[in-house]
Formats: C-alpha cells, structure tokens, sequence
C-alpha cells in the first residue's frame, strides 16, 4: 500500500508501466468527469468514477484483487480506510472466474485517513476497507479508481 499526495503523483511512475498514463489522464480529467466507467486503454486501464456517502466499519469487508491494483483517489472530504495483509485472511466471498474481487471475514489491522486530494495504491497483497466514514459520521464522497492490469 502507498498514500501520497496527487502532488507527488511523479514519483511513483516508475513503479508500473502505466503509471504515467494513469495520473496524466487523472490531471487533465479527474474533476470533470462524471460519474461511471471510462476507459483509458482498453480493459489495461481503465477508471471507475463514483460519488456517494460514507458508510460504517460494520458494514464494510475488506477486498482485494488478483488482476488489476487500484490507484484510489479522493476527490472531496476525507475517507478512512481499512487495511490488512491478504496473507492469511479468511475468504468471505473468494474469488471466481470473470470477477476481480474477493472479500474477506477478517477485520483492518489498521486504519489511514485518505484526505482531499491524496490517493492510495493497493497491490494485490493488500486487503483494502474504502469508503469509511473518516471520523464516525457519514460525509459525501467522490473519489476515482483507476483499475491498472497488473
């Protein structure tokens, strides 16, 4: 997992090849665009806009993919997030053919504030909880998951 600064966007180029391609689409479209999926390159690289409100730890599970990593950026507000190593955790709902997602039983080891303009990345090896309520009370969010073929 890494939490950054869209400023510091630049540095984790190097860190996959479409990395570049990633944060250049996420600069010149990331606060206009609409809700909804739009593609970039392809089913390679691709970004889920959404908008909603927070929800509570209770109801959340952690989730972790196997073919895309996501890049995580919040657009509006804070969100906290859950984190845990994947090595280890118990299968809730485990992963099938044609679906990259699967949740787990367990609950975050711990938690990170995801503040305004910041992203996160999480590799398949990272359990991720988005979307939590970032301190106890629902707040609006809008925020883009750039889905990066790994």
């Amino acid at each position: 997992m890494i939490l950054a600064p869209l400023a510091d966007a630049a540095r984790y180029h190097a860190l996959h090849p479409r990395f570049p391609r990633a944060f250049a689409w996420l600069a010149e479209h990331g606060a206009t665009i609409p809700d909804g999926r739009h593609k970039i390159d392809g089913d390679d690289l691709f970004a889920i806009v959404e908008s909603g409100t927070t929800r509570d730890a209770a109801v959340a599970r952690l989730e972790s993919h196997l073919v895309y990593l996501d890049i995580q950026v919040n657009l509006l507000h804070g969100e906290r997030m859950g984190w845990a190593p994947v090595q280890g955790l118990t299968f809730d709902d485990p992963f099938v053919e044609g679906r990259d997602i699967a949740f787990f039983k367990d609950r975050p080891h711990q938690d990170v504030l995801v503040a305004k303009d910041h992203f996160v990345i999480f590799y398949p090896e990272d359990g991720h909880m988005p979307l939590l309520h970032p301190a106890g009370q629902p707040v609006p969010y809008r925020k883009i998951v750039l889905k990066v073929r790994i």
